[in-house]
């Protein structure tokens, strides 16, 4: 039996990052990959797109899903979460 204690808390934080993450790495993907040989688009520009996509997302919040866009992407693991969306 799975059951989750109500003393459970939760632990994670940037919800409205994770609301947002599939979608912000559907958005980033293009940019993210053609980005491998040179830094072609600043991170400052990538946080632009992202807010002006999803307003309610703070700087600081932008830079947390462009961080784990990139990492993921170095990973090889971007494409693979993106199917499994699909």
């Amino acid at each position: 039996m799975n059951t989750i204690s109500p003393a459970t808390t939760e632990r994670r934080e940037n919800h409205r990052v994770r609301e947002v993450f599939i979608q912000a790495c559907e958005l980033l993907v293009p940019v993210v990959a053609g980005n491998d040989q040179v830094k072609t688009v600043s991170n400052f520009a990538m946080a632009h797109m992202l807010q002006e996509h999803f307003p309610g997302l703070s700087s600081a919040e932008a830079h947390i899903v462009i961080a784990t866009v990139e990492k993921v992407h170095r990973e090889e693991r971007l494409h693979a979460l993106l199917n499994k969306k699909g």
